[in-house]
């Protein structure tokens, strides 16, 4: 049950700074601040580190292997994002397919730091 929460409380964090992330970018770029390349460059970015922050939070309360947390981590934040393109009608291509291995990765390589960064 505590590996449920501690999984519950990691989503949370993701969908609420992903949440946070894409209203101060909108607002940027609503007022023209950042153009269209960089902030799809910036999105890029910082999605890859919020995938790797979150397995490496559920890698540090992980006992051992730490890289199946961060897969784990990864793979529902994938499926997450993955419902969420089909409600809005995005095909899947070789391009996402990618961005996701990209994410996954992401997220196995926070699970593997997260595991050697252990509160003792």
């Amino acid at each position: 049950m505590n590996k449920h929460k501690d999984i519950l409380i990691n989503m949370a964090y993701f969908i609420s700074a992903l949440l946070l992330y894409l209203m101060i970018v909108t607002l940027f770029a609503s007022i023209n601040v950042l153009n269209y390349k960089s902030v799809s460059v910036i999105s890029f970015i910082y999605t890859i580190i919020l995938f790797m922050l979150m397995g490496f939070r559920l890698a540090r309360k992980s006992d051992k292997r730490g890289y199946l947390s961060g897969f784990l981590m990864g793979t529902i934040n994938i499926v997450l994002m993955f419902l969420i393109s089909i409600l809005f009608n995005t095909p899947l291509d070789f391009k996402i397919l990618t961005y996701y291995l990209v994410l996954i990765l992401s997220s196995i390589f926070g699970g593997m730091l997260g595991i050697n960064f252990k509160k003792k």
